[in-house]
């Protein structure tokens, strides 16, 4: 049973009357429970815009930190990585190397998944939490001189890489100047819908903008062909699949799948704070789904800071405050969490690509019947989801505004 932690969050990220934040029983379900969390947060702080991030990324590499942390420090970022404060941290750092190994196995699509340990050459990291980090989040490790503005090009040359040259930097050569030590994260996913849209189908169609006004917008559409129609509490959903491979001549679906939430009155942010497990299910019913979807592509960076205060773990975020002394120094504290994301969406199907560094500074350097049909049309605010359906973990999540 999941331990509960009530949280009474201020914006200073102290105990406050309105938020409870949840141990979960494994990292799959932290992650998808941080992911929302985080999205929320990050929605109420840009009411009515585009907001996407990548729960996996900014969990991973809050993860790495986390190991080394000590203290109130580790039992601040425990709750808010929604994991239980008397965790066995091996057991938490395998159950990590496992996600990471088994998601990067998935046929049919591509999803890469890198961690990096980048280290100020004048600073000495405790060895444990280096070797740490390299065995169990398969980080690479490289000592950097960071004053040198060459090393913000090496650091964003491989953030570029990982995510296809989608996210082509995270850090600046000016913000590396007080900097000690930097973790990054980086995510990409391509896939193709299991089922296109036909490109011909496309059409321009006006999609309605949460300010009253209107924005013409291609429209995809299609019937049946790979579409699942689902219902939550408040919202109706769409799932499309992404092609598996082949098995014995046999085309497969993935296990990921991309989910687009159309709430019915509430806001695109508002619906995701409904139960979202029977978006997670095939109906009890067939249903041959008519949809319309735009095309589009996204773009979001955020410093998420304020976000992961507001989530519990403020006292990472200060000095004097934070405790990191196991990872090799009691001046050290985090800087920034900085996240940067990208989503296409076409008839084909789908890139994702994110990046996210935490700023770590020394404190001294400051499926029989006839089937029905339904229709959904997404031609105003919706939400949308990546997610592997046999982990249950949120790759990607966000609410789109204005495509």
């Amino acid at each position: 049973m999941s331990s509960l932690w009530k949280r009474l969050l201020t914006s200073e990220g102290h105990p406050s009357a309105t938020t409870e934040l949840m141990a979960e029983k494994d990292i799959p379900s932290a992650v998808q429970a941080f992911g929302l969390e985080l999205l929320r947060q990050e929605c109420s702080s840009r009411p009515r815009e585009n907001v996407f991030i990548s729960p996996l990324s900014v969990y991973l590499a809050l993860a790495m930190a986390e190991n080394g942390a000590g203290r109130e420090t580790k039992q601040a970022m425990r709750r808010a990585l929604r994991i239980a404060a008397d965790a066995d941290a091996l057991k938490l750092n395998t159950e990590a190397k496992q996600l990471l190994q088994e998601l990067q196995r998935k046929a049919g699509v591509e999803l890469s998944i890198g961690n990096a340990l980048w280290i100020d050459s004048q600073m000495t990291l405790a060895p444990e939490f280096v070797s740490l980090c390299a065995e169990y989040f398969d980080a690479l490790v490289q000592t950097l001189a960071m004053k040198n503005p060459a090393s913000a090009k090496i650091i964003n040359d491989w953030v570029s890489e990982k995510t296809r040259g989608k996210i082509p930097s995270i850090v600046s050569a000016q913000a590396l100047q007080e900097t000690t030590t930097l973790i990054t994260n980086a995510v990409y996913f391509k896939g193709k819908f299991h089922l296109p849209f036909p490109e011909e189908a496309t059409r321009p169609r006006p999609f309605h903008l949460a300010n009253g006004q209107q924005k013409q917008v291609p429209m995809m559409h299609k019937v049946g062909m790979g579409a699942q129609y689902r219902s939550g509490k408040g919202c109706e959903a769409a799932a499309l699949r992404y092609a598996g491979g082949e098995v014995k001549g046999f085309r497969r679906a993935s296990s990921i799948e991309l989910i687009l939430i159309l709430p019915e009155k509430a806001s695109a942010e508002d619906v995701l704070k409904e139960d979202l497990s029977p978006l997670y299910r095939n109906p009890n019913e067939e249903i041959v789904l008519n949809l319309s979807l735009p095309r589009f592509k996204m773009d979001f960076e955020s410093q998420l800071n304020r976000s992961l205060e507001r989530m519990g773990m403020g006292i990472a975020l200060q000095y004097p405050g934070a405790d990191f002394v196991p990872m090799g120094s009691e001046l050290f504290y985090i800087a920034n969490v900085l996240h940067k994301t990208r989503l296409e969406v076409d008839e084909e199907g789908t890139v994702a690509a994110a990046a996210t560094a935490i700023d770590l500074m020394c404190g001294s350097a400051m499926v029989q019947r006839e089937p029905k049909v339904k229709t959904l049309v997404f031609d105003r605010p919706f939400a949308v989801l990546l997610r592997d359906k046999i982990k249950g973990v949120v790759l990607f999540a966000g609410v789109v505004y204005e495509p």
